[in-house]
Parts: structure tokens; C-alpha cells; sequence
């Protein structure tokens, strides 16, 4: 699940949905895979003829295409969109959906926000129960995948904000704000700031500490950020990052290299003067930054840590243009003069991705696993005994085929595959004990490159005895870079891809080793663009993107299947703007469906488990084609799909008196194009995929 997808302003978590989550790092094209190979003529776009030998190598495909639901508002009762949505879940009547009640949104994915205390409990499943009754409806007679992935919040430590040795000490949580000083207009915020290198993001550690100067509440000011994070390429030694937020989401983000490092542990003077329009930023006296922006004229100081990044703070003056204290702190006392970041918004639509951040948990693994006993038993048995012997009846009696446990737990809480493994036999045991003929997942790794978890995890012999050990996950996004444009989302997208894939294979070859009966599940698999998943108002986002992603997904999907990969999962059915506009499936104001989605339901109703793939040899990975060729019960059938933004003429022996399905940008989100009886040549469009099914 996308995992919030880390926007350059906030690189530690990705969860996600972070910008570059699981691109792949192990190299490019697997050897042997299919590809087809273009000519520079075909490059340009003019023509490009594949030869099949319908008797070379092949296997029978295994693999099912399905989708992940992530829980967000575009799909709840009171959404104007809800009937649509749910109709174009049914309509693709898939098995292996995702269903992902996601941490960004506590009030609907979490059903115990408080500790149990003085005999009363908080478990409350009112806004839950919706959510799943629609989605329970919308598969019935299918196999989906159920990830309750937030562990409540009180079950970890550290808090966000604590004093430690005579400074704040701050670990994610968000936004935090002085307790007054909404009405402050200009001044200059002075603080002693200490990164510290605790970010972590696609196996990168880094640091970055951030503050906030005139912010009118949680989600509306200027912050900056004092950082280490790579933001350009090549890198430099640090940056100072200017970040506006507006209507609780990043608006914008602008990084300015720094002609000094910034150091982990190292404490820098930092001085943010706000006057007018002007705000200007020194660190250790010298002057770092100016930005001119005229959003916010008066609003109180505050911090920021995300994830796992953390940061102390120190010696805080707040001094008015007139000269006049309007706040110091030394933090030798207490935290009166501050709001810390509040756990979860009283609005359950509210994101709230500084929710459940924490590094270690402050409980036993065996009282998480009680919770999702629990949960769990609301859904499948009828109802559950709380901490207090309380029973609470649901009357559900839903099915559980499958369950998955937690989600990116190497971003999300930058959990150890020792700790993971601990927690996924207790949850898997107290699971198994209201539900014993769930099957689990496990992982569900947002760096699908994170090696050491597999090998850690698919070992028998790190497990207790009697744990089953089902299906595994990982994810992958291709991310075009900021400044492509259509055409070129393409060869970076692409490039992407086969990096990826070449993990697959490394992957593969752990899991054949260590328990070769486990299958294997890619349940978040598409692209982001970085920009519109920052942006509170995205910029429009080109036709054409929606293709290329449609693209990316049909392609990555052959590849999988070829390699045997079992689900294959498109994400995701609604995304919004803050809410990773640019992976959704429906337009999130009409529900009406885009390419992405009508790529997803040509390959379900042309690439089915139990047809034959046949790899076309000769296929060079630099080619701007790539096509698979299929027997489906006496039919022959053709995949292609155009890796470029311009036309190509494709020839298939075979093409003359069949028939051609097509996604391109003339159809769009539209129903799938059909056209009978070509001359035996198609022209496929930018970033297009087509099933050919041949005559004879």
C-alpha cells in the first residue's frame, strides 16, 4: 500500500507511498526475457515486425492480475463518488485484492486509538464496519486480501516529543507548534538545531532536522529543513529546504544546496527572520537562504521530524521586529510553552501521516497480536472479549481467506527482520486461533531490494514451530523524474522496471533456496509523480501519464509472469490529490475510470492463469517494444505495448482477420478499443497496449 510516498521534502518515509520506493537496484533487464527490440527507424516511430516461433520456449502462466483498495475518503459512504467506485471494483470481479486500511488515516484504519485504562476500552469499529461491509461486498465469491496494516499508536515508543538532557528531543510525529503566538507577525526564531541520522529511506540513512516559522496551525506555514538527504544528483553535502504547507499537505518544496556538510550530531545556530514577504534563514551567521512568498503574514514557530527521522532543539528565542521577547525556552523545565504533534485528527477524513511513527514497541509483541485477534474476531466470529472480559458482539461472519501482516515495515516503522519475524508468528498464532483457515502474507516490503529480510524471513528455522509460511510481498513504483516531460517518461519509467525486475530474479533465487513452496504476491505495483503527490492542488497531470502507467504495469506484469510470480497487483483503485493523485485507477472527482484502470482489465480478460506464454527470442532491452505471445486454449494472442510516447507500426504474421484490443490516448479511460479484421499491420500510439488475437 502505498506506502505516503516520500515527497522530496519528507525523504524518510515513504511509506509509499516515498518518491523513488523500490525502483530497484540490482541492474537492468533480466537475461533471457522476452523484449522486443526496435530498430532506430522504429525508435522515431515508423514500424517494427515481430517474429514468433510459436514452439519455442514457454510456460504456462500462474500468475492472477488484481489491484489494492487503500482506505481513504474518496471511498466512504458519504464520498460522491462511492457508488462508482465500488461498481468499477465489481466490474473487474478479480480474486487477490488488496484491501488497506492505511495508517494516514487512523479514524478508519484503526480500531483501538486509545489504551485500555480504569476498566473501559475505546474499540470502536462505527467508522470501520462501512468500509469493509462495502468492500466485503463489492468481492464476494473471490479470495481478498485483508491488512488492518496500523498498529495503534500507544503501542509505540518513542514519543514524539520528549526533553532529554536539557534539549527537546523530537522523533517523527509531524508538525508540533508553540502553544501561542498564532497572531505574531514579523520576528526572527532563533534555536540551536541537531540533526541527527536516523532518516532512513530505500536503505539510505540520513538526517534531517526541520522547523516552522508562521504557521497558522498544523497544516498551514513555512517550514525549512536542515538536511543530508541526496535531493539533487549529483549530490551535495547538505541542503536547506524551504517547504510550504497549506491545507494540512506540502504545497511546495524547493531544496538549496548547501556550500558546507551537514553533519549528523552536529549543532548548528540557525536564525529564521520573517519580515513581510521576506523570510530569510543563517546558519552559523552566514546567510543560507532568502524566499520571497506572501501566503502567510503572521503565525507561530514551531518543529517538524518525520518517520524515523529525528532531530534536538535547543535555546529558543523568539524576538518581534520591535525587539520585544516573544518567547524563549531552554527546555531545563517542561513542555508547557508547546503543543506537541497530536496522535490522530478529530475529522477521521484528516491525513494524519505523522501517525504511529514510532521505532520500538512500547508493548509485548503478544499484546499486538491480541489486538488483531480481536479485530479479526469482530469480522469473522461474531464479536470478541476485550481486555476487561467485556464481550462485543458484531454478528459478522465474513470469510478470511487471506491475511496480510503489517505493511512496509522497513519504512514504516524501520522494523529489523528479526523483530518482524517475532511479530509475525505471534500475530499469525492468535490469527490462527479465531480464524484457522486464514493463510497470511508476509513483509510486504516498500524496497522490495531489502535482501537481508527475505533471508531472514523465508528460513523455517527462524520461525516457531507449526508457523506457516504462505505468500510473500514487496512493492514497486517507477517514478519519472520532476522535470520529464511526456516523452520522456518512457526510458526513465522503463529503465526503472528492469532494475526492478533483476531484484525479482535476485529474490527468487533466495526464496527457491530457502522455502520454495511460499508464493509470491507484488501487491503495490505502478508509477508516482513526484509532484503531484506534494502538492495540495496537483498541477494537471498529462493524458499521457496515465498510459505510461497503464504501460508500466502491463509490462512489469508479462515479465512477472514469465518468471512464475503468482499476484500481480495494480496500485490503486482511488488515490486523490494529497493522497498520491497520480496512482489511481478512477478519476477522484467522478469516479469514471482512467487507462490504468481499462490496462488492468484488458490483461484480466487476455492474459488468464492457465494460458501458455511463449517468449520471443532476439528481443534487445533497448528496444522501444515489448511483446509476449500467449496460446489460450487454441487461440493464438499477442501482447505488445509501445514503451515510447511515439507511434509505432507493428506486423504479426496472423494479424490479417483477427482482431485487435486496444488502451491508447485515443480511447483513454474509455472502454477498451476493438478493431476487426486489420491488413495485418497495427499502428500503436504512445505508450499503447494491445492484445492481438490472431486468426487461423
Amino acid at each position: 500500500m502505498n506506502r505516503p510516498i516520500r515527497t522530496p521534502a519528507e525523504p524518510a518515509s515513504i511509506d509509499r507511498r516515498t518518491a523513488l520506493k523500490s525502483l530497484g537496484v540490482a541492474g537492468f533487464a533480466a537475461a533471457g526475457l522476452p523484449l522486443l527490440g526496435a530498430t532506430p527507424a522504429n525508435a522515431a516511430g515508423t514500424g517494427a515486425s515481430v517474429p514468433i516461433d510459436w514452439n519455442g520456449p514457454s510456460r504456462v502462466s500462474r500468475s492472477t492480475p488484481t489491484l489494492q483498495v487503500v482506505v481513504n475518503p474518496k471511498i466512504r459512504r458519504e464520498s460522491p463518488i462511492h457508488d462508482r467506485v465500488y461498481s468499477a471494483l465489481r466490474s473487474l470481479d478479480t480474486d487477490y485484492v488488496r484491501f488497506v486500511p492505511w495508517y494516514p488515516y487512523p479514524k478508519l484504519g484503526v480500531a483501538e486509538l486509545e489504551p485500555p485504562a480504569g476498566g473501559r476500552t475505546s474499540w470502536d469499529f462505527s467508522l470501520l464496519d462501512p468500509l469493509v461491509e462495502d468492500f466485503e461486498n463489492a468481492t464476494r465469491g473471490r479470495s481478498p486480501m485483508l491488512n488492518f496494516s496500523t498498529i495503534p499508536e500507544w503501542m509505540w515508543l518513542p514519543t514524539a516529543w520528549a526533553l532529554q538532557g536539557g534539549a527537546l528531543r523530537v522523533i517523527g510525529g509531524g508538525n508540533g507548534l508553540a502553544a501561542s503566538g498564532t497572531d505574531w507577525t514579523d520576528y526572527t526564531f532563533a534555536v540551536d538545531v541537531t540533526p541527527l541520522g536516523t532518516g532512513s529511506q530505500n536503505g539510505l540513512s540520513y538526517a534531517q532536522a526541520g522547523w516552522l516559522v508562521r504557521m497558522q496551525d498544523t497544516g498551514n506555514g513555512y517550514g525549512f529543513l536542515l538536511s543530508n538527504y541526496p535531493y539533487g544528483s549529483p549530490a551535495a553535502p547538505g541542503y536547506i529546504v524551504f517547504v510550504l504547507f497549506k491545507g494540512g499537505q506540502v504545497a511546495s518544496v524547493q531544496p538549496t544546496a548547501l556550500p558546507f556538510a551537514v553533519e549528523p550530531g552536529r549543532t548548528y545556530q540557525v536564525r529564521t527572520t520573517a519580515a513581510g514577504a521576506d523570510l530569510a534563514v543563517t546558519v552559523n551567521g552566514t546567510e543560507v537562504l532568502t524566499v520571497h512568498d506572501s501566503t502567510f503574514a503572521s503565525g507561530t514557530v514551531g518543529f517538524r521530524e518525520y518517520g524515523t527521522e529525528s532531530a534536538t532543539f535547543d535555546n529558543v528565542a523568539v524576538t518581534a521586529a520591535t525587539g520585544a521577547t516573544l518567547l524563549t525556552d531552554d527546555f531545563s523545565r517542561d513542555l508547557s510553552r508547546w503543543a506537541a504533534p497530536t496522535a490522530y485528527p478529530a475529522d477521521p477524513d484528516e491525513a494524519a501521516f505523522g501517525y504511529s511513527q514510532g521505532n520500538r514497541l512500547a508493548v509485548s509483541p503478544g499484546v499486538v497480536a491480541d489486538y488483531y485477534k480481536r479485530l479479526v474476531s469482530w469480522y469473522t466470529a461474531g464479536g470478541f472479549t476485550d481486555e476487561y472480559g467485556v464481550f462485543h458482539a458484531s454478528h459478522h461472519h465474513y470469510p478470511l481467506p487471506y491475511w496480510e501482516v503489517l505493511n512496509e515495515i522497513d519504512f514504516e516503522h524501520a522494523i529489523s527482520p528479526q523483530d518482524y519475524t517475532t511479530l509475525y508468528d505471534a500475530i499469525v498464532t492468535a490469527i490462527h486461533e479465531v480464524s484457522p483457515h486464514t493463510k497470511f502474507v508476509g513483509l510486504a516490503l516498500g524496497n522490495a531490494a531489502s535482501l537481508d529480510y527475505y533471508r531472514h524471513f523465508l528460513d523455517p528455522k527462524n520461525h516457531r514451530p507449526g508457523i506457516p509460511l504462505d505468500l510473500i510481498s514487496y512493492h514497486f513504483y517507477a517514478q519519472p523524474n520532476t522535470a520529464d516531460t511526456a516523452d520522456q517518461y518512457g526510458p526513465d519509467g522503463f529503465a526503472q522496471a528492469d532494475g526492478f525486475l533483476a531484484t525479482v530474479g535476485q529474490i527468487e533465487e533466495i526464496r527457491k533456496a530457502l522455502a520454495p513452496t511460499v508464493r509470491t504476491t507484488v501487491n503495490e505495483l505502478g508509477t508516482i509523480l513526484p509532484a503531484s503527490s506534494t502538492q495540495t492542488d496537483p498541477a494537471p497531470i498529462p493524458d499521457a501519464y496515465w498510459n505510461f502507467s497503464g504501460g508500466i504495469y502491463a509490462y512489469v506484469f508479462a515479465r512477472l509472469a514469465l518468471m512464475g510470480i503468482d499476484i500481480i497487483g495494480e496500485s490503486q483503485l482511488v488515490g486523490h490529490p494529497g493522497q498520491f493523485p497520480s496512482v489511481s485507477m478512477l478519476d477522484w472527482t467522478t469516479g469514471t475510470p482512467n487507462a490504468r484502470y481499462r490496462v488492468l482489465e484488458l490483461i484480466l480478460d487476455e492474459v488468464k492463469p492457465g494460458c501458455r506464454l511463449v517468449e520471443i527470442p532476439g528481443q534487445p532491452s533497448s528496444g522501444s517494444l515489448y511483446a509476449l505471445a500467449m496460446k489460450d486454449h487454441g487461440r493464438r494472442k499477442v501482447l505488445v505495448i509501445n514503451k515510447t510516447n511515439a507511434p509505432v507500426e507493428v506486423s504479426l504474421d496472423g494479424l490479417r482477420g483477427g482482431r485487435v484490443r486496444i488502451v491508447d490516448q485515443r480511447s483513454a479511460g474509455g472502454p477498451i478499443r476493438d478493431e476487426r479484421n486489420p491488413d495485418g499491420a497495427i499502428t500503436l500510439g504512445g505508450y499503447a497496449v494491445a492484445v492481438a488475437v490472431l486468426a487461423g
